[in-house]
């Protein structure tokens, strides 16, 4: 049951993510932005760390998809490239919804300096592109909403699928 319902909220946070997250956050839907937990990413990287064992072994632990919300520091604009392991991550878990299309990829550093690698959808590297271009000097902090996917060696794995500039919130 809990599944079931995981499920569907991720039908339609990905079905709105390419509409409900607009380059400024406070034009959304204030329904659609409550079901991104709001979490800290210092502390969410390390709730979602795997056993030692697991990081010997180069695995991963697939999870349900959820989705999250956060504030962190663009560190360069989204890089483009191919991420077949995302769709793999997914597809584990049914939906009727279309998959975002996910073809970059970015690093994001915490408040306490840590820099994690993240996905990004095509819908958000346009958005963090434009908070990129509209700021010569970066980093560049943003309100980013992600996908958490899976859990790996350096903690989890998360898409991002909308961003907006902090100065605009």
């Amino acid at each position: 049951m809990l599944y079931s319902r995981i499920l569907l909220s991720l039908s339609l946070l990905l079905t709105l993510s390419s509409t409900v997250i607009a380059e400024d956050a406070s034009h959304t839907d204030s329904n659609s932005v409550k079901k991104f937990e709001t979490i800290k990413l210092d502390n969410f990287i390390d709730k979602n760390q795997i056993p030692l064992d697991m990081i010997a072994a180069k695995k991963r632990v697939m999870l349900p998809p959820s989705a999250v919300q956060f504030d962190a520091t663009l560190l360069q604009p989204p890089k483009p490239g191919k991420f077949s392991l995302v769709y793999d991550a997914l597809s584990l878990w049914q939906s009727d919804a279309p998959l975002p299309t996910v073809d970059h990829s970015a690093f994001l550093q915490t408040d306490d300096e840590r820099v994690i690698a993240v996905y990004v959808s095509s819908v958000a590297a346009e958005q963090l592109k434009a908070i990129a271009a509209q700021n010569i000097k970066l980093p560049q902090k943003s309100h980013i909403y992600a996908i958490h996917i899976y859990n790996y060696a350096k903690g989890p794995r998360l898409v991002v699928i909308g961003a907006s500039s902090m100065t605009q919130q």
